[in-house]
């Protein structure tokens, strides 16, 4: 019988037990369209290449126009995500057609 050499390893624990991380959930384009339209948010932009997001000034339908294009990619962010807030929802909007990243915050609900 062979005696194992060397230190015992620790377990791995998992990240809700050492940590408040938030993991990166996926969302549908029609969940957003119901964001946009429906519900109270603030919205920030971040052009391509710049290190600040700035307020949103546009209209909802530009937006909509945005989220429908064929390349805009959506995400809810996650603690590790740039632009995540605590305390909100933020959904990410990646999108190519305006060279831009946009943020949709909502109050997380207690």
């Amino acid at each position: 019988m062979c005696v194992p050499l060397g230190g015992r390893r620790k377990a791995r624990m998992s990240w809700g037990e050492s940590s408040n991380h938030v993991c990166v959930e996926k969302i549908t384009k029609a969940e957003v369209d119901q964001i946009i339209y429906g519900e109270s948010y603030d919205c920030l932009y971040q052009k391509d290449g710049s290190s600040t997001f700035k307020e949103y000034d546009g209209c909802t339908n530009n937006l909509g126009q945005i989220l429908h294009d064929g390349k805009t990619r959506v995400k809810v962010a996650g603690s590790k995500t740039p632009g995540y807030k605590e305390g909100y929802r933020t959904i990410v909007m990646k999108a190519p057609c305006v060279s831009a990243t946009i943020l949709l915050r909502t109050p997380l609900q207690p």
